[in-house]
């Protein structure tokens, strides 16, 4: 290891290596955050397509004859299709990026099953309000 001209070898492989790493690590870190931003994605879309679900619920007890409609949110649109009867599509888009499509078929049940879930939801919350007023105050 003595002779001249032997460390520049050992510094240029080291070199290398130490790149090799470099760019290994930052490849992996941008698939993280592309994973990342993915994930969002799926997630805002998911959630656009639920609050779709519950509109339609909500619109489909009022009118049994809506054939297309658009529930406009901040981050994108979701487009509802009946495809029969009380099977309806929805097609959620977040801003030209990520898009998912969701069948959902509407049945009585469904419906009474929201209303059960509202109606005690409202018994919670005027047993809350007349808790409220029977207990004292300590202070």
């Amino acid at each position: 290891m003595n002779e001249k001209g032997a460390v520049l070898p050992s510094v240029m492989v080291f070199l290398l290596l130490m790149s090799i790493m470099t760019l290994g690590t930052n490849r992996v870190f941008e698939n993280q955050i592309n994973q990342l931003r993915m994930t969002k994605h799926y997630y805002e879309v998911e959630s656009m397509l639920i609050l779709a679900k519950i509109e339609l619920n909500h619109q489909y007890e009022l009118d049994k004859k809506i054939q297309n409609g658009i529930v406009t949110f901040p981050s994108g649109i979701v487009a509802i299709q009946r495809k029969e009867a009380n099977v309806f599509i929805l097609n959620g888009t977040l801003k030209d990026v990520f898009s998912k499509q969701l069948e959902v078929e509407l049945t009585p049940q469904i419906t009474e099953e929201l209303k059960v879930k509202e109606d005690k939801e409202d018994k919670e919350d005027k047993e809350d309000k007349e808790l409220n007023h029977i207990l004292p105050i300590e202070n």
